[in-house]
Order: C-alpha cells, then sequence, then structure tokens
C-alpha cells in the first residue's frame, strides 16, 4: 500500500467497522458462488464490475473486519496505485487468489474515491471521473484440525545396549550411534528352576521341577563404541563387566540312597570379565556376536547343582575337576515390536567348563507384559529350565 494513502485506509478500516453491511449493486465479476459477509458502509455504492476501464486509486484485501497483511496475498494481486484495470483484470487476480486454495469465496468490489480524479491521459477511457478502490473480500477457509498426537509410551524406550547379560556394540536406546562412551547397571535374579532333566546313572530323580535358587546378580559394564554402523559396517565396541554375585537361597543339595551331600560355596563372588562385540541391524532385528574373557565363566556352578565339585565327582567321574571357564563367545538376536517391550534371545558357550555348559537366555517380556524371562541351562547329561526377572538401567548416554 502506497504510504500517502495509508491515513485513508485506516480511517475507511474504522468506518466499516462501525456501520451496518450492504451488498453491492451488481453480481461480482468471476466470484466464487460463496458467500462473503459484505464490511462496507452504506454511503458508499459499489461500482459495477462490469463496465471499465478504471484508474486504481488503492487496492486492498479485506479478509473478515480488518485489511490483510498477508504478502503473498497480495503478490498475487497485480495492480497498483495509477494503473488502469479492466474487467479482465480483476477476472485475473480473482482467479489467482482462488488458486491459493486458501479461500472458500473470493469478492472484488469497487468503490470511486470523492475528489480524486483521473490523471489527464485517462480521462477520456475512465468509466468514472475519479480513481477507484479496488477491494477483493476474501472467506479464508478454516484451518484443519490438527492431527492427534500419538500417544507417548507409558515407560520409556528399552535400552538396546545389552540383552540379559551379554553386551552389544550399541549405546543407551539406540538413539547414539557413533563411537562414544556408555555405561549400563544390570540386575538380573535366578529366581529358580522350573523344570529339569538328567540322565546321571547315580542320580535319585531324573526329573526337578520347582526348586529355589535364589541367585543374584548385580551388575556394572562400561563400553566404548570404536566403530559407527553403516549400511553394510557392523558397529563395534569394547568394554568390561564388573558382577557380584550373592545367594538369598541355599543352593540345592544332591542325595542319594547311600550318599548325602550339602553343597558348600560361598554365597558372595565377585566377576568380571572383558569383551568384544559387533553388531548389524538388519531391518530392525539386531543381530550381535561377541567374546568374553574373565570369571563370568563361574556362573554355570550357581544356577544348577548337577555343576558342583561334588555333582561332577560323584555323577560324571571328574574328581578335583569344576565347571568354570575363562573363554566365553556368545551371540543375541533382539527385535523392537514396541519400544518398551524388548524380545531377545542370547546364546553363551563356556568353552572348556565340565560338562561343556550352554546359557541361552530369552527375553520374553513382549509376551508375557512383565520382566519375567526364561533361561536354559544345557550340558552333557542333562538340562534345566529357570525363571529369571531382569532389570537393565542405562545411565549413559541418557535416552
Amino acid at each position: 500500500m502506497n504510504y500517502q494513502t495509508l491515513p485513508l485506509a485506516l480511517a475507511l478500516a474504522s468506518l466499516l467497522l462501525m456501520s451496518p453491511s450492504v451488498q453491492a449493486q451488481e453480481p461480482p465479476a468471476q466470484a466464487s458462488t460463496a458467500t462473503v459477509p459484505s464490511v462496507f458502509p452504506s454511503s458508499q455504492t459499489a461500482l459495477s464490475t462490469d463496465q471499465g476501464p478504471w484508474v486504481l486509486g488503492e487496492v486492498l484485501i479485506f479478509s473478515g473486519a480488518k485489511v490483510s497483511a498477508e504478502p503473498s496475498w497480495r503478490e498475487k494481486v497485480r495492480g497498483h496505485r495509477g494503473m488502469l484495470y479492466t474487467k479482465a483484470d480483476i477476472a485475473d487476480d480473482v482467479e489467482k487468489l482462488v488458486a491459493t486454495r486458501r479461500f472458500d469465496g473470493v469478492e472484488p468490489v469497487l468503490f470511486e474515491i470523492p475528489g480524486s480524479p483521473v490523471p489527464p491521459e485517462y480521462a477520456s477511457i475512465s468509466a468514472v471521473p475519479n480513481q477507484v478502490r479496488l477491494v477483493y473480500r476474501v472467506a479464508e477457509k478454516p484451518a484443519p484440525p490438527a492431527a492427534p498426537q500419538a500417544d507417548k509410551p507409558q515407560t520409556p524406550p528399552a535400552a538396546v545396549s545389552g540383552i540379559i547379560i551379554t553386551p552389544t556394540a550399541y549405546r543407551g536406546a539406540g538413539k547414539y550411534t557413533t563411537p562414544g562412551m556408555g555405561l549400563d547397571f544390570n540386575a538380573i535374579y535366578f529366581i529358580g528352576r522350573l523344570y529339569g532333566h538328567n540322565s546321571f546313572e547315580n542320580s535319585v530323580r531324573k526329573t526337578n521341577y520347582i526348586d529355589r535358587l535364589g541367585v543374584w546378580l548385580l551388575s556394572a559394564e562400561g563400553k566404548m563404541q570404536i566403530q559407527s554402523e553403516t549400511r553394510w559396517r557392523p558397529a563395534m565396541a569394547v568394554g568390561a563387566h564388573g558382577h557380584l554375585m550373592f545367594r538369598d537361597a541355599p543352593q540345592p543339595s544332591i542325595n542319594t540312597p547311600t550318599v548325602s551331600l550339602q553343597v558348600n560355596q560361598k554365597t558372595t563372588k565377585t566377576l568380571s570379565d572383558a569383551y568384544v562385540v559387533a553388531s548389524k541391524n538388519i531391518k530392525g532385528v539386531r543381530v550381535s556376536a561377541g567374546y568374553m574373557m574373565g570369571s563370568t565363566g563361574d556362573i554355570p556352578a550357581q544356577l544348577t547343582e548337577y555343576l558342583t565339585p561334588q555333582a561332577l565327582e560323584f555323577y560324571a567321574g571328574r574328581r578335583s575337576d569344576r565347571a568354570w571357564s575363562r573363554s566365553m563367545p556368545f551371540a543375541s538376536i533382539l527385535y523392537l515390536p514396541k519400544p518398551a517391550y524388548p524380545l531377545g534371545v542370547e546364546i553363551i558357550r563356556f568353552n572348556g567348563a565340565a560338562l561343556n555348559p550352554v546359557l541361552v537366555n530369552f527375553k520374553l517380556g513382549y509376551f508375557l507384559k512383565l520382566n519375567f524371562d526364561v533361561s536354559y541351562l544345557k550340558f552333557n547329561g542333562g538340562y534345566d529350565v529357570l525363571g529369571t526377572f531382569q532389570f537393565r538401567y542405562n545411565h549413559f548416554p541418557r535416552r
């Protein structure tokens, strides 16, 4: 808008707010069929847009009861002060405004501006002796309803930095994919044996079920991701575990008709290991493989009485032998059907341990909606199915 006409426009706008409205005398050219409310006083008579041409003195766009200051709308209107305008020019402006799809209706209206004669060169061709005010009255479309926001999970996303005992090469909840440090705290509770079977010749019972274990494993894990993941390259990390293992119930005893031995092992142990691991995300399934070295290989002997030194000597004939390992290859698969409910499995092999134990931990929280998981301990001569609770807390990096 020309600064010289600004006072006149402001006076017109205030007058329009205080006065009743009337309809234009002639139907607007190229106007949409939507009803656009009139905002002009009855003291001014709209000119017919079927005649012309006219000399523009001012061009305004009204939305509701006020002049619009939206620059993108004004850019669609070609006319400006002092320009000779025709019916076709007005129709072209209307078409461009309608094409924005911002309006339910666009209505052009012309008003003569008294005391503003047209320039002498246009006096013979102008439809009226004075310049005109061209007003486009627009009816904006209502704003579309806001899209409903997805409900946020009640619990934070599950950490993908580890399964149950074994780690992955990722940090935190998977948001941080660049190399860096990570720190997790983990609590595992082997509550008891759900079912077990053995084939030892000297064993009194070949099946065992619902036996209390009460083994706690409290862990701190620090890692450094040394390689980020790309389309073909896996992520890699190195790290270490520190475990505090203790019991809140005595380990089950082994009994035969001729021998009764009470297992008497330390109820508290500190374990540790160092590891290297590689992980790859394949269409949402995180596959990991790695290698641990350390005293974490003492865990199997605490999970079943058949791997204690007394049982090894009596059942397997392995005198002075122990079910421990310092070399543990492992592999795991992790999938998150929902951010807070991981589904996974990990396999740990305890190289060199008596009776070759293998521990398989299943993370089943997605199906059970709990932190209750299942472990399967396999050894030469039998197996045990264990009930497990596990909680992993990602301390760094934060989610």
